[in-house]
């Protein structure tokens, strides 16, 4: 044998015999890169517009995923006065809408198109729903008819529906015109949810604290566009809705879930590393994978060729953007 033979077989001498630690950070390496391929893949599917050059794939997913809202039965609550304030010709809209959260079905084609087609480099900000980002509020077209067009969207709406979207439950806050003075930052949306849910509102709540000027519609909307956290005083409290934009103009929920994906790989690869170090199983890190089968997100282990699907490791975050049966499907 020659040196290079050598030099070889004591790297693979050394993986099969390194330290836990030493396995588990090459563990947590590998999967990482797994899980950016996989992404990488899942975007081309669901034709997300983005630039890999300025962004991670696995970056790009979690903002899609982020903003879509999963397809399960949410029963619809009304904000106070709702079909006193809504126009006429959009009650047939609201009433399909409705049905669609309350049977589960998928309400994603009736958001924004900058969900799926915007570049982060295009403009500072322009694929980010500040609304959203800031206060949690979702915003969807209103067309009376079904047909979705070439990019799965339905047809778009002079009017939107401003709604708050929870685990079994959908609070319709308004219905506004999308040309209306400052209809995406009008804490009008907050007042609703004060008033007509308090418990909710409650949970949103700062306590502790005041602030002497209550911002108007403008003003929130500039604090958006530098990157600033507009928190919404009512009553003498004051409320944070959601987590905010960062200074890049993306959702810092974006930031936040991208670091929880990165804990949960490293919890993942000092588990499976603890596991085969108890059962005295010698493996490298090239043995393992992370694969999307038919039932979901898997751990592929090569050297008996064994799957076993990752929601039996209960990792909150992983499981919520890459083992959705329904979002691992073509689109």
């Amino acid at each position: 044998y020659n040196t290079s033979d050598v030099t070889i077989r004591g790297v693979f001498s050394y993986l099969f015999t390194m330290p836990e630690q030493s396995l588990a950070d090459l563990l947590k390496y590998k999967f990482w890169n797994d899980l950016q391929e996989i992404s990488k893949s899942l975007c081309e599917k669901h034709h997300l517009k983005y630039n890999p050059n300025d962004e991670q794939p696995i970056r790009r997913w979690i903002s899609y995923v982020a903003r879509l809202i999963e397809p399960k039965e949410r029963f619809s609550y009304f904000s106070k006065g709702f079909w006193t304030r809504i126009p006429k010709e959009c009650i047939s809209a609201v009433h399909l809408l409705a049905d669609k959260f309350e049977y589960g079905e998928n309400v994603n084609p009736y958001q924004s198109k900058t969900i799926k087609l915007n570049n982060l480099s295009e403009k500072k900000g322009r694929r980010t729903d500040l609304l959203w980002a800031d206060w949690n509020i979702h915003h969807f077209h209103l067309p009376t008819s079904n047909p979705l067009d070439k990019d799965g969207f339905s047809s778009r709406s002079e009017y939107l529906l401003f709604t708050y979207v929870g685990n079994d439950y959908v609070c319709f806050l308004d219905v506004k015109h999308h040309k209306d003075d400052d209809c995406f930052s009008n804490p009008f949306f907050i007042q609703q949810i004060v008033e007509s849910w308090p418990q909710l509102a409650e949970s949103k709540r700062i306590k502790g604290i005041s602030i002497g000027d209550k911002l108007n519609a403008k003003e929130i909307a500039e604090f958006r566009k530098n990157g600033l956290m507009a928190p919404i005083s009512l009553n003498g409290n004051v409320y944070m809705m959601g987590q905010g934009i960062s200074t890049a103009g993306t959702p810092t929920n974006d930031i936040v879930l991208y670091d929880m994906l990165l804990s949960e790989i490293e919890l993942l690869s000092k588990d499976l590393t603890a596991f085969l170090n108890r059962r005295s199983v010698q493996a490298s890190p090239k043995n393992f994978s992370l694969e999307i089968k038919e039932d979901g997100l898997n751990l592929f282990f090569s050297k008996d060729g064994s799957f076993s699907n990752i929601k039996k490791f209960h990792l909150e975050h992983i499981n919520r953007f890459f083992n959705q049966l329904w979002l691992l499907k073509p689109t």
